[in-house]
């Protein structure tokens, strides 16, 4: 798995990404996601793997930011700014779990539903802890 940040910015279509692992959100924290980015700006960019697409066009998997990718597309933005990490599909798919599982206010049934995934895709307890740093301390 790419560990390590790309060193530049990248302004990517929105219409060209896809979210891998989309998953509810609170309208409240999402509504105050929206009026953050209006009134200040985006303050970090979501992150990306880049594809090529059905059309031979760069097309994009969304890692990590699908709220911000959201909000963006409620401000009727047509680029968001991105890190490009180069990544294979499983990574990005785990990159995105671990994201969703580190945040902030996570329901214990949303993590569950996370590491069933994982484990429908045939990754051992192990694998799962140590690809998404679980147990990290």
């Amino acid at each position: 798995m790419m560990t390590d940040t790309p060193e530049s910015v990248t302004l990517v279509p929105i219409d060209r990404i896809e979210v891998l692992n989309s998953r509810d959100r609170n309208m409240k924290v999402f509504e105050e996601i929206v009026e953050n980015i209006r009134s200040i700006g985006l303050k970090k960019p979501i992150t990306v793997t880049e594809r090529e697409g059905a059309d031979g066009a760069p097309a994009y998997l969304l890692v990590c930011g699908e709220g911000r990718l959201n909000a963006f597309r409620l401000l009727g933005e047509s680029h968001i700014p991105a890190l490009v990490v180069n990544v294979s599909d499983e990574d990005a798919f785990i990159m995105s779990l671990a994201e969703n599982i580190a945040r902030r206010g996570h329901r214990p049934l949303e993590i569950l539903a996370d590491i069933e995934l994982l484990l429908a895709r045939d990754y051992t307890i192990d694998d799962i802890i140590t690809r998404t740093g679980l147990l990290a301390t």
